[in-house]
């Protein structure tokens, strides 16, 4: 699947291990259809006794995927289906053994500078997108953080990079914490680092995604997440439940009173304007009130 694809259009991202064993029914079927994304995974969620039957099962899972868009040129659409390999050599493996005809990308683990130019040998002559997950040490330094930024930036993987997530579990774990089930992230050290990640990666143009909230039976407390997470410039958020799917959506659509704004924001030739007891002002706000129509184009408006 070699097209463009808005980093918006992620969403929501559904993590499935890739040992699930109705995986294949629950893509071709589409369980989910507001669904935006899967990511199958290989590397947290499967343990090393069942990585042969996970791969076995992307196989054939990719194969139906094939058949299904095949037989239904003009059915109805099944979410993007992206790929967490183990490592580079599994990533190797899944190039040369799945069909990748409708795959469109790799979630790239423990990304950081140091495996950088071994991730863009082994899938440089591939059309997928990346999805670079940020959950190394390196993370907790801002300088190298902002290094990593402007190296991504100047890289020739630059226009595969579709959106950078943050690795949220990881990156508890290295401070050995674990998220209360009573707070949201922005209430920790983590909220920290979501600030500074912004920060250094927004500035080049890159978007990321929020990390998962694990405690998926308290949907008030993902909503004031997700809330925070937009105020932060986050475009999506990975779930592990699809209980937590409506709310995302819910959270992620556009008020008609930020549509307006943003809609005038882009067509005016004046420098500064009021709307709705708001100063408007294009030279600085531009940027928002693309991402504002972007983002109703795909969670709609209310």
């Amino acid at each position: 699947m070699n097209k463009t694809i808005s980093p918006w259009n992620i969403g929501s991202s559904l993590y499935i291990p890739a040992n699930h064993p109705d995986l294949t029914k629950i893509i071709i079927n589409n369980k989910y259809p507001t669904l935006k994304s899967i990511i199958i995974c290989l590397e947290d969620a499967i343990k090393s006794e069942d990585i042969l039957f996970a791969k076995h099962n992307l196989q054939q899972t990719m194969l139906q995927v094939a058949s299904f868009y095949t037989n239904n040129p003009s059915g109805n659409q099944l979410p993007l289906i992206f790929v967490r390999p183990r490592n580079i050599a599994m990533a190797k493996w899944i190039i040369t053994n799945v069909d990748l005809s409708y795959m469109v990308g790799f979630v790239l683990p423990k990304f950081d500078a140091n495996c950088l130019d071994d991730w863009w040998q082994a899938l440089r002559t591939t059309s997928l997108y990346w999805m670079p997950t940020l959950e190394t040490q390196d993370v907790y330094n801002i300088i190298k953080m902002q290094q990593l930024s402007d190296t991504l930036n100047a890289h020739p993987c630059r226009d595969k990079i579709l959106v950078l997530r943050i690795g949220g579990n990881d990156l508890m774990n290295g401070l050995r914490l674990r998220r209360h089930r009573n707070m949201t992230l922005y209430d920790g050290p983590i909220g920290y680092l979501i600030k500074m990640l912004v920060t250094v990666f927004a500035q080049n143009n890159f978007y990321l995604t929020a990390p998962v909230c694990e405690h998926f039976s308290d949907n008030d407390l993902l909503r004031q997440e997700v809330i925070l997470d937009i105020n932060h410039g986050l475009i999506g958020k990975t779930i592990i439940h699809p209980s937590q799917l409506t709310v995302i959506d819910q959270a992620y659509r556009v008020s008609q009173q930020e549509f307006t704004e943003a809609q005038q924001i882009l067509a005016t030739t004046q420098g500064v304007f009021k709307v709705n007891g708001s100063m408007c002002e294009p030279t600085t706000q531009h940027r928002w009130a693309a991402d504002i129509l972007e983002r109703a184009k795909y969670f709609g408006i209310y």
